[in-house]
C-alpha cells in the first residue's frame, strides 16, 4: 500500500471497539485492499487496534452506505455496536439528521439517535429461527444438543443479522473461548456462527459473553448477541420483554414488538468516539 496519511475515528459501542474510516465523499482505501488494510489497523501492537473497522460510504438508497469489517479481514453483514457507532458519526458529521436509515448487507436500517448521551436505538429488523435461515443444518428451529469438549450444551440458533448459536447456563464464570471456538467452526453451522453464552439474572435481565465469529475470540459486547438472546430468552419463556442484556461492556435495551409476521427487534444502547488521527499506511505491517 502507497505511503499516505489516512483520517481515521476510534469509536466503541459497549468496549467493542472500531476503527471508523470515512469514505463518504472519496474511496481512501481500495477494495482489492481492505481486507489487508483491516487486518494491520486492526492489530493491537502494530496498528491502532480494534474488533473491526466501519467504512462510511455514499448510498443511492439510504443516508449512507454501512461497510464492516471484521479484525481477520473478513466482510460482515452487520454489527449491532458497530451500527450505533456508524449513526452517531453520521450526526456528528451532518450526514444525516437523528433520524437515520443505513444500507447495509443485511438490508436497510432505520435508527434514531438522541445526542444526550449518544444513545442510539436501532431497528434491528425480525430475527429468523428457521435452521435454513441461520444458516444451520436441519430443519424448523434450531435446537440441538452438542458435547463440546468436556461439556454437554443445548444449543439455539438465530439470525440477527448474522448467525448467532446461544447458550442457557447457571454460570458464566469459566473460559468461554475454547467453547466458543469449537462451537462457531462446528460443521452443524455452513457458514460458522457467533457464539453467546447467556445466563438469566431475572425475567427483565440476562447476562451474556460472547465470542465473536471473524474476532476468533471474546468481544466485551456484541449487539446482534445480544438481540439473538433475548429473542430466543423471550420466544422460549425464560424471559419477559423488554430485556436488559448485561454485556461485559455495558447494558444494551432489547425491545421485541409482536406483529403478525413475528417479532421485530429493537436494541437501544450508546456510543462512544474517544478519539482521532491519522493512520500511516507506509508503517502498517501488512
Amino acid at each position: 500500500m502507497p505511503s499516505q496519511k489516512i483520517p481515521f475515528v476510534k469509536m466503541h459501542g459497549n468496549g467493542n471497539d472500531f476503527v471508523l474510516i470515512d469514505e463518504f465523499k472519496e474511496i481512501l482505501i481500495p477494495e482489492k485492499e481492505k481486507s489487508d488494510f483491516v487486518k494491520a489497523i486492526c492489530h493491537r501492537n502494530f496498528g491502532v487496534g480494534a474488533d473491526g473497522v466501519l467504512f462510511v460510504q455514499l448510498s443511492e438508497k439510504a443516508d449512507a452506505r454501512f461497510r464492516y469489517f471484521n479484525s481477520d479481514g473478513s466482510e460482515a453483514e452487520m454489527c449491532g455496536n458497530g451500527i450505533r457507532c456508524f449513526c452517531r458519526y453520521l450526526v456528528e458529521e451532518g450526514y444525516a439528521g437523528e433520524e437515520v436509515r443505513v444500507e447495509t448487507l443485511a438490508g436497510i436500517l432505520k435508527l434514531t439517535v438522541n445526542r444526550d448521551g449518544w444513545w442510539v436505538k436501532v431497528d434491528m429488523g425480525k430475527p429468523k429461527f428457521e435452521a435454513s435461515e441461520i444458516p444451520a443444518e436441519g430443519e424448523g428451529e434450531f435446537k440441538k444438543k452438542m458435547r463440546v469438549i468436556d461439556r454437554e450444551f443445548e444449543v439455539f440458533a438465530a439470525n440477527t443479522g448474522v448467525p448467532h448459536a446461544v447458550i442457557f447456563l447457571e454460570s458464566l464464570d469459566f473460559d468461554i473461548v475454547p467453547y466458543g471456538r469449537e462451537i462457531r467452526f462446528s460443521p452443524l453451522f455452513p457458514e460458522g456462527t457467533n457464539v453467546n453464552f447467556a445466563r438469566i439474572i431475572d425475567e427483565h435481565n440476562i447476562q451474556v459473553r460472547t465470542y465473536e465469529r471473524g474476532v476468533e475470540s471474546e468481544t466485551l459486547s456484541c449487539g446482534t448477541g445480544s438481540v439473538a438472546v433475548a429473542a430466543i430468552a423471550v420466544r422460549h419463556g425464560l424471559a419477559k420483554n423488554p430485556v436488559t442484556i448485561h454485556t461485559r461492556g455495558g447494558v444494551l435495551i432489547i425491545e421485541l414488538e409482536s406483529g403478525v409476521e413475528g417479532d421485530r427487534a429493537y436494541m437501544t444502547g450508546t456510543a462512544s468516539r474517544v478519539f482521532e488521527g491519522f493512520i500511516n499506511t507506509g508503517e502498517l505491517r501488512i
